[in-house]
């Protein structure tokens, strides 16, 4: 009778430490997904520094269409060669993240007459 209740015993106890052993794993692992959850919601901070760079760049270039597209507006003309080049800066200031904001001033733009060289 008592080996029949060390076998009882035994058995209990091995099949409570696997228990408590799948309870450690299962915890570790949801530990460890819910850390990789976590650290993709995070920016790190070369991917700060990136997004800090573009909006400078986007403001820069903002401001500096604005200048060139009032300038030829003022002048009442502009060349083939300008008009080309400010295009290019407003596709590449749309790529970065800009907006419509100079859609009218380059529509202006691009009604004014062209100018020979």
């Amino acid at each position: 009778m008592s080996e029949l209740v060390m076998l009882f015993l035994a058995g209990t106890g091995g099949a409570a430490l696997i228990k408590l052993l799948d309870n450690v794993i299962q915890f570790v692992l949801q530990r460890r997904a819910k850390n990789e959850d976590n650290g993709q919601k995070e920016k790190t901070e070369l991917e700060k520094q990136v997004d800090a760079i573009r909006q400078c760049l986007m403001v820069s270039m903002l401001d500096r269409i604005q200048y060139l597209c009032r300038c030829y507006i003022r002048d009442g003309s502009i060349s083939i060669e300008d008009r080309r080049r400010l295009h290019q800066m407003h596709k590449g200031y749309k790529a970065v993240g800009g907006n419509g904001d100079l859609d009218d001033l380059m529509a202006e733009v691009d009604e004014l007459p062209l100018k020979l060289d």
